[in-house]
């Protein structure tokens, strides 16, 4: 019997807000349109989390079954290198964890509508995908876009719909900013795995287009999240309070100077915590700049 905390600590419980601040994000930008339903809103948050453990225990997997997290490597994967969990056992907890997910999607379609199955199915298959299979996302430089769209902006869509009942293109692009946050993320650790994805057969953008240009993207990614903020903001499809999340510059800046500056991976591993960082407080305060604006 597997302990409970063990369970816990394999989902990554501190990279969760990946999937939390989207559903947040998409929840306040339906309040422009409509009161919140509650019901809703938790089973929203809760397929979204339980999809998001499930991908990271199906990634650690294959990560593991395909020799990308070695013993003492700095990847996210613990349990199985602690062996506090067989693989086997943390493959079945990622399928549990998305027949979860499934359980939960289902239950919304009944209650909104089938639009739902149009963002969940697509959302569900890239979290096996990521790393399933020899065509799997992220072994062929597909990781960062397939992210980007689901936990970038399929998760905002997403949320804002199960509230609303509506989409409209506003909403695809108030999730920009946080779409290229979690592709810079993606991309910060494919610079620190630059040399072991090579030699493992991985390809990622950073390995396809080379070590400056990589730095390029990452400066593009990473900057590119202000300037679409700003942005946002002078075309009015958010509110001025939103600007409040442009307070999180420095620890962007942080970040972009070690990358630039290293290709030490313990250094790049530092900008990558940055990075997630950088994702978590300017979502937070994006959420909060909004709601602000949205209530004033």
């Amino acid at each position: 019997m597997i302990h409970p905390k063990v369970i816990f600590a394999s989902t990554r419980p501190y990279s969760l807000t990946a999937s939390i601040i989207p559903v947040l994000f998409g929840t306040i930008l339906a309040l422009q349109w409509t009161s919140i339903n509650w019901t809703t809103f938790l089973l929203t948050l809760i397929g979204a989390v339980f999809l998001q453990c499930g991908t990271n225990l199906v990634n650690d997997y294959f990560d593991h079954v395909k020799g990308a997290d070695i013993p003492g490597s700095l990847s996210p994967s613990g349990v199985i290198d602690r062996k506090e969990m067989t693989p086997r056992q943390v493959y079945i907890t990622g399928l549990i964890f998305f027949s979860l997910s499934i359980i939960v999607g289902l239950i919304l379609t009944a209650l909104t509508g089938p639009v739902v199955l149009f963002i969940g199915i697509p959302s569900l298959l890239v979290g096996y995908f990521y790393t399933a299979t020899r065509y799997a996302l992220a072994y062929n430089g597909l990781g960062e876009v397939a992210s980007g769209s689901t936990l970038g902006i399929l998760a905002v869509v997403g949320s804002f719909y199960t509230q609303t009942l509506n989409l409209n293109m506003e909403v695809f692009l108030a999730a920009i900013p946080n779409a290229l946050l979690v592709m810079a993320i993606l991309h910060a650790n494919n610079l620190r795995d630059f040399d072991t994805d090579k030699q493992i057969g991985k390809t990622t953008i950073a390995g396809l287009i080379g070590r400056k240009a990589s730095r390029i993207e990452f400066y593009v990614l990473m900057l590119g999240t202000y300037i679409s903020l700003v942005a946002l903001v002078f075309l009015n499809i958010l509110p001025v309070w939103s600007l409040i999340a442009a307070i999180t510059l420095p620890i962007a800046l942080k970040g972009l100077q070690i990358a630039v500056s290293t290709w030490e991976a313990k250094q790049l591993n530092k900008a990558l915590g940055l990075t997630a960082m950088l994702h978590m407080a300017f979502g937070i305060l994006l959420c909060i700049g909004t709601l602000t604006g949205i209530l004033l």
